[in-house]
């Protein structure tokens, strides 16, 4: 009896990623956008007016609200094809969410803003101001929703595959706009330090959250226990994640201490941006090199053009351009105000 022994190859070839670091750029910008507007619309309604406060957090909040969407654009393959959103709706999807919610936040957000500096320039008070302030909150709320559900309904990664995502990546925006805060504001004693626990609670709490979803017994938890088992670089994002959390929340205790040291409060922002952004490079670059269709770890080498450092030094750059260009103008407007 003849016996045959056939042997079968199996080609893996390695997949692309598909999301570039435009959109690492755009969950950044947008999650901080998002907890700024959320804090402004609460310090807008209380009823202990702090209108430098709330002056700076809008500034945040709308210059963020202005790169993440240029961000989001640069990362569509086929950008001309975003009215389709509108022409042809798919509810069911969240895809068309983010297109109704995105320019609602940044409409809201702009008029408010505009609204804000003309009635302090005026000395007139706006009603209009309160319902845009609200618009722009539950708008923000929408945004945090789909941007975080977009991804973690994706049950093919299923690093994504867990409500706990959403839950981080609020967290994590939400520590980084409070230390931007802290390092910006003229604001000292209790403010400050109101500011300071506040990232504190925020920071524990998204260590908390990192920890139950990835002890956890799901198929998300499963997938990022294993990740870290087979993967150094796995190991190394995430030495990186506790070495930065350690770090922002170090700082954190010393502006307690020392609130008025401006180049601490400086280092703090840096620390929790890089945090906020790891986490979101990690999680968004990084899982799309695990095998998805094939058996091998699919490679990623950040290039230095317009898909690769570009795009994240031009984002970074815009930002701040931004912020610089809206406070001259700012100013410019007050001054010729004053001398009439």
């Amino acid at each position: 009896m003849n016996h045959s022994l056939i042997i079968e190859e199996v080609l893996a070839h390695p997949q692309d990623v598909s999301w570039l670091p435009w959109a690492v750029q755009y969950f950044f910008f947008i999650g901080i956008a998002a907890c700024a507007a959320l804090f402004a619309c609460v310090l807008h309604w209380r009823k202990q007016e702090t209108p430098e406060l709330e002056n700076l957090t809008l500034l945040i909040a709308l210059t963020c609200a202005i790169t993440a969407p240029l961000a989001l654009t640069a990362d569509l393959h086929q950008t001309a094809r975003v009215w389709h959103f509108y022409a042809y709706p798919t509810p069911w999807s969240w895809m068309p969410w983010g297109a109704l919610f995105l320019p609602l936040f940044t409409g809201f957000l702009g008029l408010w803003f505009l609204a804000q500096h003309v009635k302090q320039l005026t000395l007139k008070s706006y009603s209009v101001t309160k319902w845009l302030a609200v618009g722009s909150a539950l708008s923000a709320i929408g945004l945090l929703v789909y941007t975080g559900r977009e991804v973690s309904v994706v049950q093919a990664r299923p690093v994504w595959f867990s409500y706990a995502f959403p839950v981080a990546m609020f967290l994590s925006a939400l520590q980084t706009f409070l230390a931007l805060l802290i390092a910006a504001t003229k604001s000292e004693g209790s403010v400050l330090r109101k500011l300071a626990w506040g990232q504190i609670i925020a920071l524990v709490a998204l260590a908390i959250v990192v920890a139950i979803w990835a002890s956890g017994n799901t198929l998300s938890g499963t997938a990022i226990r294993q990740w870290l088992d087979v993967a150094s670089s796995a190991r190394h994002y995430a030495f990186g994640w506790v070495a930065l959390w350690l770090v922002s929340l170090g700082l954190c205790g010393l502006v307690l201490r020392y609130p008025l040291l401006r180049p601490l409060r400086i280092l703090l922002a840096f620390s929790a941006m890089a945090l906020c952004w790891l986490m979101r490079w990690t999680l968004l670059i990084q899982v799309q090199t695990v095998p998805k269709f094939n058996a091998q770890f699919n490679p990623y080498t950040l290039p230095g053009g317009t898909d690769g450092w570009l795009a994240i030094v031009g984002t970074f750059g815009l930002w701040i351009a931004l912020i610089v260009i809206i406070r001259e103008a700012l100013s410019a407007i007050a001054r010729r105000i004053q001398h009439g």
